[in-house]
């Protein structure tokens, strides 16, 4: 399911660190309305399996902030699993005209919450563009140390497949997963790299259209769950031309 949320905002400024922002929103509705689901998602390390990207109409980015003269955001937000949907779907429903606060400065109002259909993917290639950056994470277990990759970078796509494996292992698809996974092809028609500040972290991303090919199932759990690592943290969130 895939949801679209009109807010309000209660000024043109609003953080550069969005995404922590909006994720603190995320939190607050859960941990109010779903507290067992909240303490299962985030009281541990559990997959996130959702994405969301934030839209602003002709941002102006400044130091630490962003300027929105129309005083409004839309966020995005898509899932596979039909439980958690429905979740989502209630969290933002009943967040809806509460004036939450973003910063000192800033309120954030849920303005309405859509549901927007999505076409089933059939066919074994697909065009998509991203809705928010790729990131593609090689994390060492024994430094615990991070490295980021582009999708222009030869390895690049060999640690995106590794971690989707790692990622997807742990549901159920069946044993054919990783030979899925292992047969993607992704090809860049318009590439951008851009580095985004997450926390306390720079980190390289992937922006731009892309054509993939895959299974139908895999790409339809990519649209649907997001692409990469921090899909949970709006990353990773793509959409099908």
């Amino acid at each position: 399911m895939r949801l679209k949320i009109l807010c309000h905002l209660s000024s043109e400024e609003f953080p550069l660190d969005y995404r922590r922002k909006i994720m603190m929103i995320i939190k607050k509705g859960m941990k109010r309305e779903y507290p067992t689901i909240f303490a299962d998602l985030y009281g541990q390390n559990t997959q996130k399996n959702f994405t969301f990207s934030v839209y602003f109409n002709h941002p102006t980015f400044e130091d630490d902030l962003i300027k929105v003269k129309d005083k409004t955001c839309i966020i995005n937000f898509s899932t596979g699993e039909a439980e958690l949907a429905i979740v989502f779907f209630n969290i933002f429903t009943l967040l809806k005209g509460e004036n939450i606060k973003i910063t000192e400065n800033v309120d954030l109002k849920i303005h309405s919450v859509e549901v927007i259909p999505v076409r089933k993917i059939k066919n074994n290639i697909i065009k998509f563009k991203t809705l928010s950056p790729i990131v593609i994470r090689d994390h060492n277990q024994i430094t615990q140390k991070d490295w980021f990759y582009t999708l222009e970078e030869d390895e690049a796509i060999m640690i995106l497949k590794r971690n989707m494996i790692g990622k997807l292992a742990a549901k159920d698809y069946g044993e054919s997963i990783e030979k899925e996974i292992k047969n993607i092809q992704i090809k860049p028609l318009k590439f951008k790299k851009t580095v985004v500040r997450f926390y306390k972290m720079q980190i390289a991303t992937s922006l731009g259209e892309y054509e993939i090919k895959a299974s139908p199932r895999l790409l339809n759990i990519l649209i649907q769950n997001g692409i990469g690592t921090f899909t949970g943290n709006g990353f990773g969130m793509i959409e099908q031309l």
